[in-house]
């Protein structure tokens, strides 16, 4: 398969790989979201935006390429061979090449231009064809270079060369410019004949335009920080519903029971004797409630992960009950001033030094 070929079908290539990577890139967004608080569902969904719309401004820069080449080389294929020749002048021209002139006739072995480039001799050869350039015009090329005694030579064509003619030009100091390479450098020549003034405004207009969409993002994620605090990265467990179980909890109200009553002698006699009424046990007190304040609102879930159904939220600045924590200290389980029950991060509470160590480990 020839350079030309694939050079062109990379970028359809580019295109296609992007269309097959986007339904995979939106169901892993679309689960990630979900569980996200809203002010970070919202940071992601202007990231995503900002990501369509540049992924939007790619297709229509790749468009507009494919469909200024095709018409480039339509207006060359349309030209005489002749009038071939002098625009290829032209272009080597225009990206710097001096002392220019046309040759041809009988002698020149097919040599259509000479002139010279950064200090080097170049003897130039122009074929407008449809077909791919066959390896015998490569190697005609290469004996023209010897007897002309040039430095390098250039084979300029509209179409393509063969897997065979590349392996001709290899190791010699030749160069092949097929269709592709011919459109990139006249849009070169074009951009250096542009003003200065237009290039310097197309620039600046790419570089707002990212400059917008990152001050954009930026300021969502800035605004998710400050209202819901960083993202939860705890690994989820594995249960992740069901109502907390206690692992190293004491019932409060149980009464003790003795237990250690002497056997009876079996030779006693039984004597009858005044028994005095028993005191009362004493009633164990409970233990008091704890209660912090909400550092950064975010949600209320049903499992200590971020897997949980969100039950209800909680805001800046309320007070709620402390229950217990899960095993490795990442989740509280409260209860909320609307009475709801549920677990939260630690991140969104004012927490106390050591009071992981005064609350039951619950699972769930």
């Amino acid at each position: 398969m020839s350079r030309r070929r694939s050079r062109r079908s990379s970028d359809a290539g580019s295109a296609v790989s992007i269309l097959l990577v986007a339904p995979v890139c939106a169901g892993f967004f679309w689960q990630s979201w979900t569980q996200l608080a809203l002010a970070w569902q919202v940071a992601a969904v202007v990231l995503a935006c900002s990501i369509l719309f540049l992924l939007f401004l790619f297709f229509i820069d790749l468009f507009r390429a494919l469909r200024q080449r095709a018409l480039l080389q339509k207006a060359l294929l349309a030209l005489t061979p002749s009038e071939f020749e002098e625009r290829v002048l032209l272009l080597l021209k225009d990206l710097g090449w001096t002392n220019l002139r046309l040759r041809g006739g009988s002698g020149d072995r097919g040599v259509d231009l000479e002139g010279e480039f950064q200090g080097q001799r170049y003897i130039v050869q122009c074929k407008r064809h449809t077909k791919a350039v066959p390896p015998s015009m490569v190697r005609d090329l290469a004996g023209a270079l010897h007897i002309q005694r040039a430095d390098r030579a250039l084979l300029v064509t509209t179409s393509s060369f063969t897997r065979q003619g590349y392996e001709e030009a290899c190791n010699q100091p030749i160069e092949l410019w097929d269709g592709d390479i011919l459109a990139r450098k006249i849009k070169e020549a074009d951009a250096l004949r542009a003003n200065p003034a237009h290039r310097r405004n197309a620039w600046r207009g790419r570089v707002a335009v990212l400059a917008t969409f990152a001050v954009a993002n930026a300021s969502c994620v800035l605004f998710a920080f400050v209202s819901a605090g960083a993202p939860a990265l705890t690994a989820p467990a594995a249960r992740t519903s069901g109502a907390p179980s206690h692992t190293n909890v004491t019932n409060p109200t149980a009464i003790p029971v003795q237990t250690d009553i002497p056997p009876a002698s079996p030779t006693a006699i039984p004597v009858q004797t005044d028994i005095p009424p028993a005191s009362p046990a004493p009633t164990p007190t409970e233990r008091p409630v704890l209660t912090t304040t909400v550092f950064n609102g975010g949600n209320v879930r049903a499992a200590p992960n971020l897997r949980g159904a969100v039950l209800d939220q909680v805001h800046a600045g309320e007070i709620v009950e402390l229950l217990g924590r899960s095993p490795d200290g990442n989740w509280f389980y409260i209860r909320n001033p609307r009475n709801q029950v549920g677990w939260t991060h630690r991140t969104l509470l004012n927490l106390d030094a050591g009071v992981d160590d005064r609350l039951d480990v619950l699972r769930p």
